[in-house]
């Protein structure tokens, strides 16, 4: 999103009081998919819950199709003065820290509990400065506004992003302050966000988390251990170009505020006609089996969020995301009398262009949920792919 964009946005932003009262007002949508308790590979490290490794190296950033983590450290950084030779010392430190602590070799004692680092690259990586003009990925947009958001200019970007998830709470707050105190002198925080992942409901084993409205959420994400779909929705082919972006994926990252009093207040019939959902099951709307049986299109209405997501029609499996959202909950709005709360959406995929921007621009009209849900932040980001030992995060784009 550029500058003016951004200036734009804030001069348009009105007070959430009002936003609260515009509730039956139609506008542009945000795309709420909180990602579900996925399968990937099996560990490599103890049996110990609390010590058990997630690889750092390999052919893609871990992270990704890992087997989503209970707690959430993200961050995005703004790049100092200095040009690309800071740039890649920065990302060789970063990749040491990372592998480090990913294998358990922090510096005081701690569980990794599945520790992984996921690194992205921002489009202020590629200004004149870096000498990386012409390297820029077309897939790497910048992110219009749509009708509905109500963006926050310190939510908004970031050159660099660090995304950590572990299964504790206190060693991803370890792992992000290491993150930081590496980057000193060379890239400063331009905005943090914690998330988490809720515990089942009594009588409920795992399976589809909860999002703060109470419905599970991620029912229908993409399933990260099919590698055929991996590759066709989310890993970014040579093929695509450019040639350093093999193997990497695109992320796309939306804060939003979830007026969850507003929504709780309503019927649960209505919650789930905005939805399109049944609360107690996850079950589809109108449709008597079970949270994974298929949609049927001729029992929904067109309006709710999961057929403005995916109208489930030709086209619909190649816009497909593989979602990896977080819960989060960090204050009290004394403008509504009100505990503040949403969700971190992360969307991981091959193409911004055909795959979160069509669904986002759908979820633009008329979806039913959009008048509980404010998007403040938005960013975009390039994860390059993964590294062999020895080598750094982002050394396709940066080693000469």
């Amino acid at each position: 999103m550029s500058e003016d964009q951004q200036h734009q946005n804030d001069g348009q932003r009105v007070s959430r009081r009002a936003l609260l009262g515009m509730a039956g007002i139609a506008g542009g949508g945000v795309l709420l998919g909180a990602g579900g308790y996925v399968a990937t590979r099996d560990d490599g490290g103890s049996s110990a819950p609390g010590e058990s490794v997630e690889p750092f190296h390999g052919d893609h950033q871990a992270g990704i199709t890992t087997k989503q983590q209970k707690y959430l450290q993200l961050a995005a950084f703004d790049l100092a003065e200095g040009g690309r030779d800071e740039l890649r010392r920065l990302m060789q430190g970063w990749t040491e820290t990372a592998a480090a602590l990913a294998a358990g070799r922090g510096k005081e004692p701690y569980t990794p509990a599945r520790l992984t680092f996921t690194f992205g690259l921002g489009p202020g990586v590629f200004a004149d400065r870096f000498g990386l003009t012409e390297m820029r990925p077309a897939p790497l947009i910048d992110i219009p506004p749509f009708p509905h958001d109500q963006l926050v200019s310190a939510y908004v970007g970031g050159d660099l992003c660090v995304q950590v998830c572990t299964d504790d709470q206190h060693t991803a707050l370890l792992a992000m302050r290491d993150v930081v105190t590496t980057a000193k002198g060379t890239a400063a925080i331009r905005w943090r966000q914690s998330g988490f992942l809720r515990d089942p409901l009594p009588g409920e084993k795992g399976g589809t988390p909860r999002n703060l409205f109470g419905f599970k959420d991620g029912t229908n994400n993409l399933d990260p251990t099919d590698d055929a779909r991996m590759r066709r929705n989310v890993w970014v082919s040579a093929d695509d170009g450019p040639s350093w972006m093999g193997n990497g994926s695109y992320l796309v990252v939306r804060r939003i505020e979830m007026d969850v009093d507003g929504f709780l207040h309503e019927d649960v019939s209505e919650q789930e006609r905005a939805v399109g959902r049944q609360k107690a099951t996850g079950a589809p709307l109108n449709q008597t089996g079970g949270e994974f049986e298929p949609v049927d299109p001729s029992r929904q209405p067109v309006d709710t969020h999961i057929m403005r997501a995916n109208p489930r029609k030709p086209g619909s499996e190649d816009e497909r995301i593989l979602r990896r959202g977080y819960n989060f909950a960090d204050g009290y709005d004394d403008e509504v009398s009100m505990q503040t709360g949403g969700l971190v959406f992360m969307a991981y995929q091959r193409d911004p262009r055909r795959q979160f921007l069509t669904i986002q621009r759908r979820l633009a009209h008329s979806d039913r949920l959009q008048h509980h849900l404010f998007p403040h932040g938005s960013a975009i980001f390039a994860v390059p792919p993964g590294v062999k030992p020895g080598g750094f995060v982002g050394e396709t784009l940066l080693a000469s």
